[in-house]
């Protein structure tokens, strides 16, 4: 290569080579913004405009026509519009102007100035405007015959998008353009990840979700799908359970085959009909699966109130009977079907209660110890009564008055000093009547009096009585209205409302007796004279065998199976109870029957 045209070699010859790039660049520059100039024109006709919105907008009062060799005013002055003198001298004497001083001195004020572009492009002199300064190189030098190409030719849009393109190709702004772009690909991989693991979770519940699992139907191993319903068990096992009928009320068949579908049983356990249609198969379980039962046709409800009755229970016989199941009301549906029009009793809302009367011997739990109970009838009595209880104060004994209501009211010092010195008093009714042979009211009556006036005299309340004659029936319980806890009979009856002797009055009081057994004797009702001689004999004789005496109550609390309200003497009715109004039906007893007497004594106690 020669010398002069090494770009590397003389200095002076590159500097001469950039020098002649230059003129050729200016030539070049002025040509293409004549011919982008006029372009535009043709393009873009001027549109006339008022003189105040171009006053407004250039800042001069008026428009008119500016001096070529005028420097401009306005908002688009600058250095680009001085004329500067070239490298080289016209020869016609004129001062010489770059291409780009002829361009923009040609250029009439009001036409806006052309975008940078590859034909508006100026050359890379040192006249080049403020507006446009540019480094010659983005990144990388490029080719100058290509340069040359892209600014003469193209328009102002292709010339932009070339310095675009050249940035983005190298230096920094290209990375960080690569960057950016690269992002989005990383999180496309993240998003594909996702939904990769998503795919595979729910193939995995719905394998977990269908597999087999062997339970036990009807006594038979079998693989079934977990979570299947009844309806599917029996469909897979192909069972062909029989449908049960539709019944009315009572019971009679209404429609065939209209019933239950069905009858499932988990673990030997019956399923409701609810229950069996929300059943699902789980591991392990033992269904049965059996023919339908009979569906009850609708009905309407109404509930009904249910009186307890009266029975009697315990022992056929036994020296006390006492209430050991106080009564309440219970409640019921009456049915009514609305197909048939039958009524019937439906399901119980309340448990009715019925009263019990037990009939029961005392036996006393401790059978090392010997219990008996001395009692004393129709007191208090003016002589007797005394007598008595400075005979068991002297043998150091308690006992059991059952007393009039009437001779309480007579003798209430006698009343209240039995229990001063402690021995007890129950009742023996106000007037000494044959109670069976009374009505609900009056004898009532003779309870709720004697109770009261014991209460009044004594301080001691009480509901326990012996009935006169030992006559109490089981209608005499239903009269009794419940004002009574315990009828208290005997299992020695001295006999000695008859006076046979002092004797007679010991043998009858002492022979055949065991522990818990209950001696009759009286103190009022006439004259006690033998009672008085004999009472310390059966005292010394009863002792001598070992017997121990205590009250009625006393030898109740020895026996636990009788109730510990009732055993205390005081037991009332609670609240919330209805004493029955009927015998219930199926008692082998007839109203007149079950007498607490001993096997009509006949005594006039």
């Amino acid at each position: 290569m020669p010398y002069n045209q090494d770009p590397y070699g003389d200095p002076r010859g590159r500097r001469d080579n950039r020098d002649r790039a230059r003129r050729v660049d200016s030539q070049r520059d002025g040509a293409a913004y004549r011919q982008t100039r006029d372009g535009y024109a043709a393009a873009r006709p001027r549109t006339s405009r008022p003189a105040a919105f171009e006053g407004q907008r250039y800042g001069a009062p008026s428009p008119r026509p500016r001096r070529p060799d005028a420097r401009p005013s306005g908002p688009h002055s600058s250095s680009t519009y001085s004329q500067r003198p070239s490298s080289r001298p016209r020869t016609d004497g004129r001062p010489r102007t770059d291409a780009r001083s002829r361009a923009t001195a040609s250029r009439p004020y009001d036409q806006p100035r052309p975008r940078a572009g590859a034909a508006a492009r100026p050359s890379a002199s040192r006249g080049r405007s403020r507006y446009d300064a540019q480094p010659r190189y983005a990144s990388q030098p490029r080719d100058r015959g290509s340069a040359r190409g892209r600014r003469s030719g193209g328009n102002r849009l292709a010339g932009g998008m070339a310095v675009l393109a050249s940035g983005i190709t190298g230096g920094t702004r290209s990375s960080g353009l690569n960057r950016r772009q690269s992002a989005p690909s990383g999180a496309r991989n993240v998003i594909v990840g996702i939904v990769a693991v998503a795919v595979v979770a729910i193939i995995g519940v719905l394998l977990w979700s269908n597999r087999k699992v062997d339970i036990t139907l009807n006594g038979e191993a079998m693989s079934i799908r977990v979570g299947s319903t009844c309806e599917e068990v029996i469909q897979t096992a192909e069972l062909s359970p029989k449908a049960g009928n539709l019944v009315s009320v009572s019971g009679k068949r209404l429609q065939e085959g209209a019933g239950y579908a069905y009858t499932a049983k988990l673990d030997g356990n019956e399923l409701s009909e609810d229950d069996a249609k929300n059943y699902r198969v789980s591991p392990g379980d033992s269904l049965d699966i059996s023919d339908g039962g009979d569906r009850m046709e609708d009905y309407d409800v109404q509930v009904m109130t249910e009186e307890p009755q009266l029975e009697m229970g315990g022992d056929a016989w036994g020296n006390l009977s006492y209430v050991s199941q106080w009564p309440k009301a219970g409640q019921y549906e009456m049915r009514t079907g609305k197909q048939s029009g039958e009524t019937a009793r439906g399901d119980t809302i309340e448990e009715t209660q019925n009263a019990v009367v037990t009939i029961h011997q005392i036996s006393p739990d401790d059978d090392s110890k010997k219990l008996v109970a001395l009692t004393f009838d129709d007191g208090p009595a003016e002589t007797y009564t005394e007598k008595y209880l400075e005979i068991l104060d002297k043998y150091g004994i308690h006992a059991t008055f059952f007393n009039l209501g009437q001779n309480i009211e007579e003798y209430p010092e006698l009343a209240k000093e039995i229990c001063d010195r402690g021995s007890e008093v129950m009742s023996h009714t106000y007037q000494h009547q044959q109670l069976s042979q009374l009505d609900a009211s009056a004898l009532q009556k003779e309870f709720s009096s004697t109770f009261s006036t014991i209460e009044s005299t004594t301080g001691v309340k009480t509901t326990g009585f012996r009935p006169p004659y030992g006559d109490f029936t089981e209608k005499a319980w239903l009269n009794s209205g419940g004002l009574a806890s315990v009828s208290v009979l005997w299992n020695q009856d001295s006999l000695d409302w008859k006076r046979p002797g002092v004797d007679a009055i010991v043998e009858n009081s002492t022979k055949n007796v065991t522990s818990g057994s209950i001696i009759l004797m009286h103190d009022g009702g006439g004259n006690r004279d033998q009672d008085v001689e004999a009472l310390p004999k059966i005292i010394e004789k009863l002792q001598a065998e070992g017997y121990e005496f205590v009250t009625v109550t006393e030898l109740m609390k020895s026996d636990s199976s009788i109730p510990a309200d009732v055993a205390a003497g005081d037991a009332a009715m609670p609240d919330g109870c209805v004493w029955p109004t009927q015998i219930k039906s199926d008692d082998s007893s007839s109203d007149d029957s079950g007498s607490d007497s001993s096997s009509g004594s006949g005594s006039d106690n």
